[in-house]
């Protein structure tokens, strides 16, 4: 491996030999849990998991991205390289694995949901990992103690199809934003006015930006 571009990818550079398996940190597993219970197990509408895995892959993509860039020593020139290096340097899990780990955490919620055991007795019996049991208790205790309106801890909407090209998509709804004056950024928590999204006109409204769990 270039000596550079594996001190540029950190702890997320492939091996030199043999497989080089993406790691399910707790950090991890946690956007596959919430992107589970955020788009699938509740709010109004229930999206499959095939259509939840392509998004939350990308979601992870970008935040591996931020992490190596961030901790860079030149952070632009990281983001600038970031693409060409990526394709062969990086760790990064497959749609197939995040569709695989999705499923699992779907089992999981589900047996929880539908009968007496609880995730402490589900690790207590060996049936589910650390890391995993660890990840449900972080992000439902997260969750419950978090205020009413607070969207911290929100993913951001699956894009829906645009017809046209975008600026990116609504955080709240996923609609395409195709023109500049309707992009509109808004704090994520009423308490921290510095971590802001961009959202479509008509969530800034307040059509949009339902909270789902």
């Amino acid at each position: 491996m270039n000596t550079r571009a594996r001190s540029f990818a950190g702890i997320y550079a492939r091996n030199l030999r043999g497989p080089s398996r993406f790691v399910w940190t707790k950090e991890y597993l946690s956007i596959i849990i919430r992107g589970l219970f955020q788009f699938h197990r509740c709010g109004p509408h229930r999206v499959s998991l095939d259509v939840i895995a392509p998004h939350l892959r990308n979601l992870i993509r970008e935040h591996i991205k931020y992490v190596v860039c961030d901790s860079h020593s030149d952070p632009s020139w990281a983001e600038e390289h970031f693409e060409r290096i990526c394709a062969r340097w990086i760790r990064l899990p497959s749609l197939r694995s995040v569709l695989s780990k999705l499923r699992q955490c779907d089992g999981i919620a589900s047996l929880v949901a539908n009968s007496e055991v609880t995730y402490e007795s589900l690790y207590a019996d060996g049936v589910i990992s650390t890391s995993i049991y660890s990840a449900f208790e972080y992000d439902i205790s997260r969750f419950y103690h978090s205020h009413s309106g607070c969207y911290l801890h929100t993913l951001p909407a699956i894009p829906r199809p645009c017809a046209h090209p975008s600026f990116g998509s609504c955080f709240y709804c996923g609609s395409g934003i195709t023109d500049k004056i309707d992009m509109n950024l808004l704090p994520k928590c009423s308490c921290n006015d510095d971590i802001c999204v961009t959202v479509c006109s008509l969530c800034e409204e307040g059509v949009g930006g339902i909270r789902e769990w």
